[in-house]
């Protein structure tokens, strides 16, 4: 968990923005969003060798959300595949992106979620205006 910490909070000056930016470009950059997604995974998923998570750059026209795989060493009778993710780059919100409207929730995605949309200086009312059901379900 520190380690997330330390990383989200060293991407932090990335995502400054000044106030003459429009509210349609305070976006969560890839590597916020990587953070965002590696906080959402169980504390034994964490804990695999070699995990990542691999930013899908593919075009996915239109789409609002940035795509994940997370990978790991893995077994050479197992799968490296943990999971496919949607991150909201507008909300800092998680969703599986194999299951349809599953958002993904715990203590420790929580808090780095507050902490981004501090960055993005996103107050709860534009918060619950850009808040989604995931991107299965749009």
């Amino acid at each position: 968990m520190k380690y997330l910490l330390v990383l989200f909070l060293s991407l932090l000056p990335c995502a400054s923005l000044t106030h003459a930016q429009a509210e349609t470009s305070r976006r969560l950059t890839v590597a916020q969003a990587r953070a965002l997604v590696l906080a959402a995974l169980t504390p034994q998923q964490r804990r695999l060798p070699k995990l990542g998570a691999e930013s899908d750059d593919a075009p996915r026209s239109p789409s609002t959300f940035l795509y994940f795989t997370v990978v790991w060493e893995g077994t050479p009778t197992g799968s490296v595949v943990v999971g496919n993710y949607a991150v909201d780059p507008r909300t800092g919100d998680v969703f599986s992106s194999t299951i349809a409207c599953h958002e993904e929730k715990n203590q420790q995605l929580r808090t780095l979620q507050a902490r981004a949309r501090a960055t993005l200086h996103l107050a709860a009312t534009d918060y619950r205006r850009l808040k989604t059901k995931g991107p299965l379900c749009e």
